[in-house]
């Protein structure tokens, strides 16, 4: 998460750092949640035998890592009932 420490106008105010923290993956999801992160430009590393870590430098970036960690964690059946859910909202 992206926390400011300035204070003063907001002309002055410097963007927020970036924050790196690991992740823990299952070992047979990391890489495919690594390739996943780097097709959508959010900086990562992953090595072998060692956790996946992930710089988060906006909100939108820690939506998208968010949606992808659920991909691989959540069962099938609860994201189907989510998108069905969310067809039912939209209609």
């Amino acid at each position: 998460m992206l926390l400011s420490t300035s204070t003063g106008s907001p002309e002055n105010q410097e963007p927020p750092a970036a924050q790196s923290a690991p992740i823990t993956v299952a070992s047979e999801d990391r890489w495919q949640v690594y390739h996943r992160l780097k097709s959508l430009d959010i900086d990562c590393q992953c090595s072998g035998f060692q956790p996946l870590t992930v710089q988060v430098k906006t909100p939108t970036e820690m939506l998208q890592l968010w949606s992808v960690l659920r991909q691989v964690s959540q069962p099938r059946l609860v994201l189907a009932a989510g998108l069905q859910r969310c067809w039912q909202a939209s209609y």
